[in-house]
């Protein structure tokens, strides 16, 4: 009998390869916020019955997939599992849920972070108006009188009444308070310095007054 008869009389026995088999299970998942999870079930397909491997492949799977449901809220549910199974490097087939709870609690999140940022908005703008309307109106009584009058055109015998110089005044006060605050701490950063740093650096603020057209106050400077 030929060898080459042989092994065609063996095939037939031969040890077949072992179907896959499923393996399911169920891991929560972090989101984006702390305190709430997705609720996962994850399908892991194996061959042989080597349970270190099929734990190992699980453990891995499974923290890979909570990487990516991390940077979801759980209102995402559907893109977060898109992402994991068409990326997925160990073959797992992911289905994600949401409880009513995780999801009530994370609509909650997302309606108080809305609504801070829109009252840091409006906290922004109410700045910016009051800065306005200390450089730009009330700093100047003409422009005072012309803002009072058009907010209040029916009101115009008051307008004599309102004493804008003095408000003015009030206003070139604060402007003088912290210009003097800021001579002070130049006068006391000099003070601290030897002959030598202080002149170098009268030398580069002369250069300062020259570029912007200040030569009056550099020569003023290097008279000192």
């Amino acid at each position: 009998m030929s060898e080459n008869w042989r092994g065609r009389l063996s095939r037939p026995w031969a040890t077949p390869k072992e179907p896959s088999k499923p393996v399911t299970f169920i891991a929560e998942l972090r989101s984006r916020h702390p305190h709430i999870a997705f609720d996962a079930t994850l399908h892991l397909w194996r061959r042989g019955s080597d349970e270190a491997v099929t734990w190992t492949t699980r453990q891995r799977a499974t923290e890979w997939a909570d990487k990516v449901t991390a940077k979801y809220c759980v209102t995402q549910a559907g893109n977060a599992e898109n992402e994991i199974n068409s990326l997925n490097p160990y073959g797992a087939r992911v289905q994600l849920a949401v409880s009513s709870q995780a999801r009530t609690a994370a609509e909650g999140i997302l309606r108080i972070a809305r609504e801070t940022a829109l009252e840091r908005l409006k906290q922004r703008a109410e700045l910016e108006r009051i800065h306005h309307l200390r450089e730009n109106i009330y700093s100047r009584p003409d422009v005072a009188r012309s803002y009072w009058l058009y907010h209040h055109p029916d009101r115009p015998d008051e307008l004599l009444k309102i004493k804008f110089e003095e408000i003015a005044e009030k206003f070139g006060d604060a402007g003088e308070s912290r210009s003097l605050v800021i001579a002070k701490l130049i006068d006391e950063f000099l003070g601290q310095m030897g002959d030598g740093e202080r002149r170098y650096l009268l030398r580069q603020l002369g250069q300062v007054f020259s570029s912007y057209n200040r030569t009056d106050l550099a020569e003023r400077l290097d008279a000192t």
